[in-house]
């Protein structure tokens, strides 16, 4: 019997499930992982599924073919991200980093709604429950939550360079979240109920399997700052999502 319960292509769910295992050091480098033949057992899904799984791991950079001896863990990880930005320490730099959110996020979102499985739909409700449950004046403990749901909606896509890029750039988001939380200061439990309500209607999308939907609420979400933050600097508003 498969373990595999999840709609949706069954090679990107064996890498999304091979790839958690080498990012959890199950499979660390240099170790060969199992068999074709104990992968299809394992997973319950033909030895093609495998093939094109082990395959679209070998293009990532994360596992290696050696001729005869099998499928190993690459020794250094080519695929890590080297990405430099400017500590926000300004309005405009804030307004950079949500403007590169967007362009991210709204294909992640996107896809997030196509691809959501039953557990990452969880992992989205978990995440957005836990910002409504928040008592707290504290801007950081509001900012991680409020990333939090964002990564799970990355997690969501199947695609694992996407969690991984906001991981990546994770410092640099949460200064920005931070920023927008104090600005709402004494406000702070209004704003919170803003903010949810508005991933209330992303996650409702994703639920519902809506991709323009959920890019919709995504912008919906992500604007409104990013336009704040141009009037503060004097800059025309974009409308560059509308659909």
């Amino acid at each position: 019997m498969s373990i595999i319960t999840q709609r949706g292509n069954l090679a990107e769910i064996v890498v999304a499930r091979l790839a958690e295992r080498i990012d959890s050091g199950l499979y660390p480098p240099g170790e060969k992982i199992p068999s074709s033949a104990q992968l299809c057992e394992e997973f319950g899904v033909s030895r093609t599924v495998i093939r094109e799984a082990l395959a679209s791991l070998k293009v990532a950079g994360r596992v290696i073919a050696r001729q005869g001896a099998g499928v190993y863990v690459t020794e250094k990880d080519a695929r890590a991200l080297n990405f430099e930005i400017s500590r926000i320490d300004d309005i405009r730099s804030a307004m950079q980093i949500l403007e590169l959110r967007l362009g991210v996020e709204m294909q992640a979102v996107a896809l997030a709604a196509q691809r959501r499985t039953p557990e990452a739909l969880a992992e989205i409700a978990r995440a957005f429950d836990h910002i409504e449950t928040l008592d707290t004046n504290n801007a950081e403990i509001e900012a991680r939550a409020d990333f939090e749901f964002h990564l799970a909606i990355a997690k969501a896509t199947r695609n694992p360079h996407f969690p991984r890029f906001l991981e990546a750039v994770m410092g640099e988001i949460n200064l920005d979240l931070v920023l927008k939380h104090r600005q709402s200061g004494p406000a702070s439990k209004a704003y919170l109920k803003k903010i949810n309500r508005e991933h209330a209607a992303i996650l409702a999308a994703i639920t519902q399997g809506d991709p323009k939907a959920a890019r919709q609420a995504l912008a919906a979400h992500l604007e409104e700052s990013l336009d704040r933050y141009r009037a503060l600097l004097d800059e025309p508003a974009g409308s560059e999502w509308d659909d």
